[in-house]
Protein backbone atom coordinates (compact mmCIF):
# COMPACT_ATOMS: atom_id res chain seq x y z
CA UNK A 1 0.00 0.00 0.00
CA UNK A 2 2.94 2.12 0.81
CA UNK A 3 4.54 1.57 -2.58
CA UNK A 4 1.40 2.58 -3.81
CA UNK A 5 0.90 5.49 -2.26
CA UNK A 6 5.09 6.84 -3.38
CA UNK A 7 4.09 5.61 -6.99
CA UNK A 8 0.87 8.25 -6.86
CA UNK A 9 2.85 10.72 -5.96
CA UNK A 10 5.86 10.52 -8.23
CA UNK A 11 2.65 10.75 -11.05
CA UNK A 12 0.91 13.33 -9.31
CA UNK A 13 4.50 15.29 -8.84
CA UNK A 14 4.91 14.52 -12.86
CA UNK A 15 2.11 15.96 -13.86
CA UNK A 16 1.91 18.93 -12.01
CA UNK A 17 5.62 19.26 -13.06
CA UNK A 18 4.02 18.89 -16.63
CA UNK A 19 1.12 21.27 -15.73
CA UNK A 20 3.54 23.71 -14.38
CA UNK A 21 6.00 23.98 -17.61
CA UNK A 22 3.08 24.43 -19.68
CA UNK A 23 1.49 26.80 -18.01
CA UNK A 24 4.70 29.16 -17.43
CA UNK A 25 5.11 28.41 -21.48
CA UNK A 26 1.80 29.95 -22.14
CA UNK A 27 2.37 32.67 -19.60
CA UNK A 28 5.28 33.60 -21.93
CA UNK A 29 3.69 33.48 -24.62
CA UNK A 30 0.24 35.42 -23.35
CA UNK A 31 2.64 38.36 -21.98
CA UNK A 32 4.34 38.83 -25.34
CA UNK A 33 0.87 39.14 -26.78
CA UNK A 34 0.11 41.43 -24.99
CA UNK A 35 3.01 43.64 -25.28
CA UNK A 36 2.76 43.15 -29.22
CA UNK A 37 -0.99 44.55 -28.82
CA UNK A 38 0.19 47.73 -26.59
CA UNK A 39 2.41 48.73 -29.82
CA UNK A 40 1.26 49.96 -33.04
CA UNK A 41 2.04 47.09 -36.14
CA UNK A 42 1.79 47.33 -39.61
CA UNK A 43 1.02 44.93 -42.19
CA UNK A 44 4.62 43.31 -42.36
CA UNK A 45 4.57 43.03 -38.86
CA UNK A 46 1.73 41.84 -38.17
CA UNK A 47 2.67 38.85 -40.67
CA UNK A 48 6.42 38.39 -38.51
CA UNK A 49 4.51 38.02 -35.67
CA UNK A 50 2.37 35.88 -36.91
CA UNK A 51 5.13 33.44 -38.41
CA UNK A 52 6.88 34.40 -34.82
CA UNK A 53 3.59 32.61 -32.67
CA UNK A 54 3.88 29.82 -35.33
CA UNK A 55 7.37 29.05 -34.91
CA UNK A 56 6.91 29.22 -31.04
CA UNK A 57 3.84 26.84 -30.49
CA UNK A 58 5.71 24.20 -33.08
CA UNK A 59 8.56 24.51 -31.00
CA UNK A 60 7.30 24.35 -27.99
CA UNK A 61 5.25 21.18 -29.23
CA UNK A 62 8.09 19.09 -30.17
CA UNK A 63 10.18 19.90 -26.86
CA UNK A 64 7.61 18.58 -24.71
CA UNK A 65 9.39 15.31 -24.44
CA UNK A 66 12.29 17.01 -22.85
CA UNK A 67 10.02 17.53 -19.32
CA UNK A 68 9.18 14.14 -18.89
CA UNK A 69 10.70 11.90 -16.13
CA UNK A 70 13.65 9.89 -17.77
CA UNK A 71 12.55 6.89 -15.67
CA UNK A 72 9.30 6.60 -17.38
CA UNK A 73 10.94 7.14 -20.76
CA UNK A 74 13.48 4.72 -20.46
CA UNK A 75 11.19 2.41 -19.15
CA UNK A 76 8.44 2.90 -21.77
CA UNK A 77 11.10 2.89 -24.17
CA UNK A 78 12.79 -0.29 -23.55
CA UNK A 79 8.61 -2.14 -22.85
CA UNK A 80 8.08 -1.21 -26.42
CA UNK A 81 10.84 -2.43 -28.02
CA UNK A 82 11.18 -5.22 -26.27
CA UNK A 83 7.16 -6.21 -26.71
CA UNK A 84 6.96 -4.86 -30.83
CA UNK A 85 10.63 -6.23 -31.50
CA UNK A 86 11.24 -9.61 -28.61
CA UNK A 87 15.02 -6.92 -27.93
CA UNK A 88 15.34 -6.68 -24.64
CA UNK A 89 17.83 -3.74 -24.26
CA UNK A 90 19.55 -1.97 -21.29
CA UNK A 91 20.11 2.03 -21.11
CA UNK A 92 23.53 2.72 -19.81
CA UNK A 93 23.40 6.27 -19.84
CA UNK A 94 21.07 9.52 -19.41
CA UNK A 95 19.24 9.75 -22.63
CA UNK A 96 19.00 12.69 -24.39
CA UNK A 97 16.48 14.63 -26.42
CA UNK A 98 16.75 15.18 -30.42
CA UNK A 99 14.72 17.26 -32.54
CA UNK A 100 16.26 16.90 -35.96
CA UNK A 101 16.48 15.23 -38.37
CA UNK A 102 13.06 13.79 -36.48
CA UNK A 103 12.36 13.77 -32.72
CA UNK A 104 13.87 11.13 -31.03
CA UNK A 105 15.56 9.68 -27.58
CA UNK A 106 19.86 9.19 -28.11
CA UNK A 107 21.89 6.60 -25.86
CA UNK A 108 26.01 6.74 -25.82
CA UNK A 109 25.79 3.17 -24.33
CA UNK A 110 23.42 0.46 -24.84
CA UNK A 111 23.44 -3.28 -24.34
CA UNK A 112 21.38 -6.09 -26.19
CA UNK A 113 20.23 -8.69 -23.58
CA UNK A 114 19.46 -12.14 -24.39
CA UNK A 115 18.83 -15.16 -22.11
CA UNK A 116 19.93 -12.42 -19.24
CA UNK A 117 23.45 -12.28 -21.21
CA UNK A 118 24.63 -9.16 -22.97
CA UNK A 119 25.24 -10.46 -26.54
CA UNK A 120 25.82 -7.03 -28.19
CA UNK A 121 27.02 -3.14 -27.29
CA UNK A 122 25.82 -0.69 -29.12
CA UNK A 123 27.78 2.75 -28.80
CA UNK A 124 25.21 4.93 -30.46
CA UNK A 125 21.65 3.88 -30.31
CA UNK A 126 18.45 6.47 -31.25
CA UNK A 127 14.96 5.36 -30.73
CA UNK A 128 12.51 8.13 -32.86
CA UNK A 129 8.98 8.48 -31.31
CA UNK A 130 5.96 9.64 -32.67
CA UNK A 131 4.95 13.32 -32.61
CA UNK A 132 1.25 12.94 -32.78
CA UNK A 133 0.22 12.47 -29.35
CA UNK A 134 3.44 13.97 -27.21
CA UNK A 135 0.94 16.08 -25.48
CA UNK A 136 -0.25 12.98 -23.40
CA UNK A 137 2.33 10.53 -21.86
CA UNK A 138 0.18 7.50 -22.04
CA UNK A 139 -0.17 7.48 -26.10
CA UNK A 140 3.87 7.90 -26.39
CA UNK A 141 5.02 5.49 -29.47
CA UNK A 142 8.22 4.67 -30.40
CA UNK A 143 8.80 4.21 -33.78
CA UNK A 144 12.47 3.41 -35.87
CA UNK A 145 15.23 1.98 -34.24
CA UNK A 146 19.40 2.77 -35.14
CA UNK A 147 22.25 0.33 -33.58
CA UNK A 148 25.23 2.29 -34.63
CA UNK A 149 28.53 1.34 -33.82
CA UNK A 150 27.53 -1.99 -32.45
CA UNK A 151 29.61 -5.26 -31.36
CA UNK A 152 27.28 -8.52 -31.67
CA UNK A 153 29.18 -11.61 -29.59
CA UNK A 154 27.46 -14.29 -30.83
CA UNK A 155 27.75 -18.44 -31.23
CA UNK A 156 25.52 -20.51 -33.16
CA UNK A 157 22.57 -20.56 -29.94
CA UNK A 158 22.55 -16.90 -30.21
CA UNK A 159 21.70 -16.71 -33.72
CA UNK A 160 17.95 -17.06 -32.57
CA UNK A 161 18.71 -12.77 -32.30
CA UNK A 162 18.21 -12.74 -35.92
CA UNK A 163 15.95 -15.64 -36.39
CA UNK A 164 13.54 -13.74 -34.31
CA UNK A 165 13.90 -10.24 -36.44
CA UNK A 166 12.25 -11.77 -39.16
CA UNK A 167 9.23 -13.58 -37.04
CA UNK A 168 8.25 -9.83 -36.09
CA UNK A 169 4.48 -9.01 -36.23
CA UNK A 170 3.75 -6.31 -39.22
CA UNK A 171 4.93 -3.01 -38.94
CA UNK A 172 5.54 0.55 -40.04
CA UNK A 173 8.84 0.88 -38.32
CA UNK A 174 11.85 -0.16 -39.36
CA UNK A 175 15.65 -1.40 -37.50
CA UNK A 176 18.54 -0.19 -38.15
CA UNK A 177 21.87 -1.78 -37.94
CA UNK A 178 24.88 0.56 -39.55
CA UNK A 179 28.97 0.59 -38.81
CA UNK A 180 28.95 -2.42 -36.63
CA UNK A 181 30.82 -5.94 -35.98
CA UNK A 182 29.98 -9.56 -35.77
CA UNK A 183 32.43 -11.36 -33.52
CA UNK A 184 31.30 -14.93 -34.38
CA UNK A 185 32.42 -17.54 -31.67
CA UNK A 186 32.84 -21.68 -31.16
CA UNK A 187 31.73 -22.94 -28.52
CA UNK A 188 34.62 -22.89 -26.93
CA UNK A 189 34.42 -19.17 -26.92
CA UNK A 190 37.23 -18.80 -30.02
CA UNK A 191 36.64 -16.47 -32.87
CA UNK A 192 35.77 -18.03 -35.97
CA UNK A 193 35.26 -14.77 -37.82
CA UNK A 194 34.12 -11.39 -38.11
CA UNK A 195 31.42 -9.95 -40.33
CA UNK A 196 31.65 -6.39 -40.52
CA UNK A 197 27.61 -4.92 -40.91
CA UNK A 198 28.17 -1.21 -42.72
CA UNK A 199 24.86 -0.66 -43.40
CA UNK A 200 21.60 -3.12 -42.92
CA UNK A 201 17.64 -2.69 -42.40
CA UNK A 202 14.58 -4.66 -41.45
CA UNK A 203 11.31 -3.66 -42.39
CA UNK A 204 7.51 -4.80 -43.37
CA UNK A 205 7.00 -5.00 -47.43
CA UNK A 206 2.96 -4.01 -47.15
CA UNK A 207 2.98 -4.53 -50.63
CA UNK A 208 4.26 -8.00 -50.34
CA UNK A 209 3.67 -8.93 -47.23
CA UNK A 210 6.70 -10.15 -46.03
CA UNK A 211 9.53 -8.76 -43.48
CA UNK A 212 12.92 -8.54 -45.70
CA UNK A 213 16.33 -7.37 -44.35
CA UNK A 214 18.82 -5.89 -46.17
CA UNK A 215 21.92 -5.75 -45.02
CA UNK A 216 25.50 -5.02 -46.69
CA UNK A 217 28.44 -6.86 -44.86
CA UNK A 218 32.18 -7.56 -45.22
CA UNK A 219 34.01 -10.64 -44.48
CA UNK A 220 37.44 -12.11 -44.78
CA UNK A 221 38.01 -8.52 -46.62
CA UNK A 222 35.14 -9.73 -49.30
CA UNK A 223 32.02 -7.20 -49.72
CA UNK A 224 29.17 -8.91 -50.05
CA UNK A 225 25.07 -8.09 -50.29
CA UNK A 226 22.25 -10.18 -48.66
CA UNK A 227 18.71 -9.82 -48.71
CA UNK A 228 16.63 -12.30 -46.39
CA UNK A 229 12.37 -12.51 -47.19
CA UNK A 230 10.13 -13.86 -45.04
CA UNK A 231 6.72 -14.77 -45.98
CA UNK A 232 4.85 -15.86 -43.40
CA UNK A 233 2.12 -16.46 -44.47
CA UNK A 234 3.17 -18.93 -46.86
CA UNK A 235 5.58 -20.23 -44.41
CA UNK A 236 8.08 -19.72 -46.82
CA UNK A 237 11.87 -17.61 -46.68
CA UNK A 238 13.61 -16.63 -49.61
CA UNK A 239 17.48 -15.35 -49.39
CA UNK A 240 20.07 -13.57 -52.08
CA UNK A 241 23.73 -13.69 -51.53
CA UNK A 242 25.57 -11.43 -53.69
CA UNK A 243 29.46 -10.87 -53.76
CA UNK A 244 30.80 -9.16 -56.67
CA UNK A 245 34.91 -10.06 -55.72
CA UNK A 246 33.73 -13.81 -55.75
CA UNK A 247 31.93 -13.21 -58.61
CA UNK A 248 29.06 -15.51 -56.83
CA UNK A 249 25.40 -14.84 -56.54
CA UNK A 250 23.12 -17.29 -54.75
CA UNK A 251 19.45 -17.14 -54.72
CA UNK A 252 17.95 -19.45 -52.39
CA UNK A 253 14.03 -20.22 -51.56
CA UNK A 254 12.71 -23.03 -49.11
CA UNK A 255 9.23 -24.18 -47.29
CA UNK A 256 9.84 -24.08 -43.62
CA UNK A 257 6.64 -26.22 -42.60
CA UNK A 258 8.38 -29.13 -43.59
CA UNK A 259 10.06 -31.09 -40.65
CA UNK A 260 13.07 -32.00 -42.81
CA UNK A 261 13.91 -28.70 -44.54
CA UNK A 262 14.33 -28.69 -47.86
CA UNK A 263 14.91 -25.69 -50.48
CA UNK A 264 16.70 -24.67 -53.93
CA UNK A 265 19.74 -23.00 -54.32
CA UNK A 266 20.78 -20.90 -57.89
CA UNK A 267 24.19 -20.29 -58.09
CA UNK A 268 25.97 -17.87 -60.74
CA UNK A 269 29.48 -18.93 -59.82
CA UNK A 270 32.32 -17.53 -62.84
CA UNK A 271 29.49 -17.60 -65.25
CA UNK A 272 28.42 -20.94 -64.55
CA UNK A 273 24.53 -20.97 -63.45
CA UNK A 274 23.66 -24.16 -61.38
CA UNK A 275 20.31 -25.04 -59.45
CA UNK A 276 21.47 -27.21 -56.32
CA UNK A 277 18.50 -28.85 -53.68
CA UNK A 278 19.84 -29.33 -50.55
CA UNK A 279 18.50 -30.95 -47.01
CA UNK A 280 19.55 -29.56 -44.04
CA UNK A 281 19.68 -32.20 -41.00
CA UNK A 282 20.01 -31.68 -37.28
CA UNK A 283 24.03 -31.09 -37.67
CA UNK A 284 24.77 -30.80 -41.60
CA UNK A 285 23.14 -29.89 -44.94
CA UNK A 286 23.53 -32.03 -47.66
CA UNK A 287 23.36 -30.33 -51.07
CA UNK A 288 22.97 -31.57 -54.60
CA UNK A 289 23.08 -30.63 -58.61
CA UNK A 290 21.22 -32.35 -61.31
CA UNK A 291 23.44 -30.98 -64.12
CA UNK A 292 25.80 -33.59 -64.96
CA UNK A 293 28.08 -30.86 -67.20
CA UNK A 294 27.90 -28.75 -64.42
CA UNK A 295 27.60 -30.37 -61.54
CA UNK A 296 28.20 -29.56 -57.51
CA UNK A 297 27.51 -31.69 -54.83
CA UNK A 298 28.79 -31.92 -51.43
CA UNK A 299 27.48 -31.27 -47.47
CA UNK A 300 28.43 -28.95 -44.28
CA UNK A 301 29.33 -30.73 -41.20
CA UNK A 302 28.41 -27.96 -38.15
CA UNK A 303 29.59 -29.73 -34.93
CA UNK A 304 32.26 -29.47 -36.01
CA UNK A 305 32.35 -27.40 -38.71
CA UNK A 306 33.60 -28.75 -42.03
CA UNK A 307 32.42 -29.28 -45.80
CA UNK A 308 33.16 -31.06 -48.42
CA UNK A 309 32.57 -29.62 -52.33
CA UNK A 310 32.84 -32.00 -55.43
CA UNK A 311 32.42 -29.79 -58.46
CA UNK A 312 32.49 -31.68 -62.14
CA UNK A 313 32.92 -29.22 -65.15
CA UNK A 314 32.92 -30.08 -68.41
CA UNK A 315 34.69 -26.61 -69.74
CA UNK A 316 36.57 -24.22 -67.64
CA UNK A 317 38.97 -21.81 -68.39
CA UNK A 318 42.63 -21.59 -65.89
CA UNK A 319 41.99 -17.69 -66.81
CA UNK A 320 39.18 -18.25 -63.41
CA UNK A 321 41.50 -20.15 -61.42
CA UNK A 322 44.99 -19.03 -61.04
CA UNK A 323 45.75 -15.18 -63.13
CA UNK A 324 45.82 -12.25 -61.25
CA UNK A 325 41.88 -11.23 -60.84
CA UNK A 326 40.66 -14.76 -60.45
CA UNK A 327 38.08 -16.38 -58.08
CA UNK A 328 41.25 -18.21 -56.46
CA UNK A 329 43.51 -15.05 -56.09
CA UNK A 330 40.74 -13.12 -54.62
CA UNK A 331 39.64 -15.99 -52.06
CA UNK A 332 43.62 -17.06 -50.91
CA UNK A 333 44.29 -12.39 -50.43
CA UNK A 334 40.82 -12.12 -48.66
CA UNK A 335 42.24 -14.83 -46.52
CA UNK A 336 39.22 -16.53 -46.80
CA UNK A 337 40.80 -20.01 -47.41
CA UNK A 338 43.71 -20.22 -45.20
CA UNK A 339 41.76 -19.48 -42.36
CA UNK A 340 43.09 -21.26 -39.16
CA UNK A 341 39.53 -22.34 -37.85
CA UNK A 342 38.45 -23.58 -41.57
CA UNK A 343 38.57 -27.37 -42.06
CA UNK A 344 37.37 -28.67 -45.47
CA UNK A 345 37.98 -30.48 -48.61
CA UNK A 346 37.30 -28.98 -52.30
CA UNK A 347 37.58 -31.47 -55.22
CA UNK A 348 36.97 -29.88 -58.70
CA UNK A 349 37.31 -31.90 -61.99
CA UNK A 350 37.37 -30.17 -65.43
CA UNK A 351 37.21 -32.45 -68.47
CA UNK A 352 38.70 -29.60 -70.77
CA UNK A 353 40.74 -26.43 -70.44
CA UNK A 354 39.37 -24.19 -72.67
CA UNK A 355 41.40 -21.73 -72.79
CA UNK A 356 44.74 -23.87 -73.31
CA UNK A 357 43.89 -26.79 -76.15
CA UNK A 358 46.63 -29.08 -74.93
CA UNK A 359 45.89 -29.61 -71.15
CA UNK A 360 42.64 -31.65 -70.24
CA UNK A 361 41.26 -33.74 -67.32
CA UNK A 362 42.05 -31.58 -64.30
CA UNK A 363 41.59 -33.12 -60.97
CA UNK A 364 42.76 -30.26 -58.36
CA UNK A 365 42.00 -31.34 -54.58
CA UNK A 366 42.51 -28.92 -52.72
CA UNK A 367 42.40 -29.77 -48.40
CA UNK A 368 42.05 -26.50 -46.08
CA UNK A 369 43.28 -27.16 -42.67
CA UNK A 370 44.68 -25.11 -39.75
CA UNK A 371 45.36 -22.65 -41.69
CA UNK A 372 47.30 -24.81 -44.46
CA UNK A 373 46.00 -24.87 -48.28
CA UNK A 374 47.21 -28.15 -49.83
CA UNK A 375 46.99 -29.36 -53.38
CA UNK A 376 48.27 -32.60 -53.00
CA UNK A 377 46.79 -35.14 -55.32
CA UNK A 378 46.31 -32.54 -57.66
CA UNK A 379 47.24 -33.74 -61.88
CA UNK A 380 46.32 -32.42 -65.15
CA UNK A 381 47.01 -34.40 -68.35
CA UNK A 382 48.94 -32.79 -71.55
CA UNK A 383 47.17 -34.15 -74.49
CA UNK A 384 47.14 -37.90 -73.95
CA UNK A 385 50.99 -37.99 -73.83
CA UNK A 386 52.11 -36.63 -70.31
CA UNK A 387 50.35 -36.82 -66.91
CA UNK A 388 51.67 -33.64 -64.52
CA UNK A 389 51.19 -34.72 -61.02
CA UNK A 390 51.62 -32.48 -57.41
CA UNK A 391 52.95 -34.05 -54.38
CA UNK A 392 53.63 -31.93 -51.25
CA UNK A 393 52.19 -28.92 -52.43
CA UNK A 394 50.71 -26.14 -50.81
CA UNK A 395 49.98 -22.65 -51.50
CA UNK A 396 51.83 -19.71 -49.35
CA UNK A 397 50.79 -16.37 -48.95
CA UNK A 398 53.29 -14.03 -47.70
CA UNK A 399 53.90 -10.21 -47.94
CA UNK A 400 51.40 -10.06 -49.89
CA UNK A 401 52.77 -12.45 -52.93
CA UNK A 402 51.34 -15.87 -53.56
CA UNK A 403 53.31 -18.62 -54.22
CA UNK A 404 52.73 -22.82 -55.36
CA UNK A 405 55.54 -24.62 -54.03
CA UNK A 406 55.44 -28.43 -54.30
CA UNK A 407 57.22 -31.37 -56.02
CA UNK A 408 56.15 -32.14 -59.63
CA UNK A 409 56.02 -35.34 -60.92
CA UNK A 410 56.14 -36.01 -64.78
CA UNK A 411 54.56 -39.51 -66.39
CA UNK A 412 54.71 -40.02 -70.25
CA UNK A 413 52.49 -41.91 -71.90
CA UNK A 414 53.23 -41.37 -75.24
CA UNK A 415 57.16 -39.83 -74.98
CA UNK A 416 57.36 -39.69 -78.98
CA UNK A 417 54.17 -37.78 -79.66
CA UNK A 418 55.18 -35.38 -76.55
CA UNK A 419 58.65 -35.11 -78.89
CA UNK A 420 56.92 -34.37 -81.82
CA UNK A 421 54.48 -32.14 -80.52
CA UNK A 422 57.24 -29.82 -79.15
CA UNK A 423 59.49 -30.73 -82.18
CA UNK A 424 62.48 -32.09 -79.91
CA UNK A 425 65.11 -32.90 -82.75
CA UNK A 426 65.41 -36.96 -83.01
CA UNK A 427 68.96 -37.27 -81.56
CA UNK A 428 67.29 -35.96 -79.18
CA UNK A 429 64.79 -38.31 -78.01
CA UNK A 430 65.72 -40.27 -75.50
CA UNK A 431 63.64 -42.72 -73.74
CA UNK A 432 62.63 -41.46 -70.45
CA UNK A 433 59.60 -42.98 -68.16
CA UNK A 434 59.53 -39.72 -65.61
CA UNK A 435 61.16 -36.69 -64.39
CA UNK A 436 60.60 -35.57 -60.94
CA UNK A 437 61.53 -31.66 -60.10
CA UNK A 438 60.53 -29.13 -57.10
CA UNK A 439 58.93 -25.81 -58.08
CA UNK A 440 57.76 -22.96 -56.85
CA UNK A 441 55.54 -20.80 -59.10
CA UNK A 442 54.79 -16.90 -58.32
CA UNK A 443 50.91 -16.96 -59.08
CA UNK A 444 51.14 -12.93 -59.08
CA UNK A 445 54.29 -12.36 -61.50
CA UNK A 446 54.07 -15.41 -62.93
CA UNK A 447 57.37 -16.44 -62.79
CA UNK A 448 58.63 -19.72 -61.78
CA UNK A 449 61.88 -21.96 -60.49
CA UNK A 450 62.82 -25.07 -60.69
CA UNK A 451 65.50 -27.59 -58.34
CA UNK A 452 66.11 -30.95 -57.57
CA UNK A 453 65.75 -32.61 -60.58
CA UNK A 454 65.64 -36.30 -61.27
CA UNK A 455 65.51 -38.33 -64.35
CA UNK A 456 64.33 -41.68 -63.71
CA UNK A 457 64.94 -41.24 -60.39
CA UNK A 458 68.70 -39.91 -61.06
CA UNK A 459 70.04 -36.82 -61.20
CA UNK A 460 71.62 -35.42 -64.04
CA UNK A 461 74.95 -32.62 -63.54
CA UNK A 462 74.41 -30.78 -66.65
CA UNK A 463 70.88 -30.77 -66.33
CA UNK A 464 70.73 -29.06 -62.99
CA UNK A 465 73.41 -26.41 -64.62
CA UNK A 466 70.65 -25.82 -67.16
CA UNK A 467 68.15 -25.54 -63.85
CA UNK A 468 70.47 -23.29 -62.44
CA UNK A 469 71.08 -20.56 -64.95
CA UNK A 470 67.19 -20.72 -65.71
CA UNK A 471 66.35 -19.83 -62.25
CA UNK A 472 69.30 -17.06 -61.82
CA UNK A 473 67.84 -15.19 -65.10
CA UNK A 474 65.43 -11.96 -63.77
CA UNK A 475 62.73 -12.93 -66.13
CA UNK A 476 61.92 -16.59 -65.26
CA UNK A 477 57.98 -16.18 -67.20
CA UNK A 478 56.18 -18.73 -68.15
CA UNK A 479 54.22 -18.36 -71.51
CA UNK A 480 53.87 -20.27 -74.63
CA UNK A 481 57.00 -19.55 -76.25
CA UNK A 482 59.38 -19.64 -72.77
CA UNK A 483 58.20 -22.95 -72.20
CA UNK A 484 58.81 -24.39 -75.51
CA UNK A 485 61.94 -23.23 -75.34
CA UNK A 486 62.43 -24.61 -72.14
CA UNK A 487 61.37 -28.08 -72.73
CA UNK A 488 63.82 -27.72 -76.37
CA UNK A 489 66.63 -26.65 -74.35
CA UNK A 490 66.30 -29.61 -71.67
CA UNK A 491 65.77 -32.29 -73.95
CA UNK A 492 69.25 -30.53 -75.88
CA UNK A 493 71.33 -30.94 -72.92
CA UNK A 494 70.08 -33.91 -71.21
CA UNK A 495 70.60 -36.22 -74.47
CA UNK A 496 74.42 -34.18 -74.31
Amino acid sequence: MQKHNLLAKKIKKQILSINVSLENSFNQIKLFLIKIRKSKLDKDNKVFLALGIIFLSILSYFLIPTIYDEDLVNKKIKNQILARYDIDIQLNEKLSYSLLPKPSFVSKNVSIIQNKKIIGSSKNFKVFISVKNLFSFNNFDTKDIVFDKTDFDLKKKNLIFFKKLLDIEPSKNKIVIKNSNLFFKDSNDELLFINKISDSKLYYDSKNLKNIFTSKNEVFNVPYKITIKNDKFRKNLSSVFNSKKLRLNIENEIDYTEKEKKGLLEILFINKDTSLEYVIEENNLIFNSKDSKNNFNGFFDFKPFYFLINIIYDGLSLKNLFTESSIVIDLIKAELLNNKNLSAKINLDVKDITNIDELKDLSLKVSLEEGNINLSDTSIMWKDDLKINLSETFINFDLNEINLIGRMVLEFRDLENFYRSFQIKKVDRKKINKIDLDFNYNLDSNKISFDNVKIDNSSNLEIQKFIDNFNSKEKKIINKVTFKNFVNNFFNIYAG
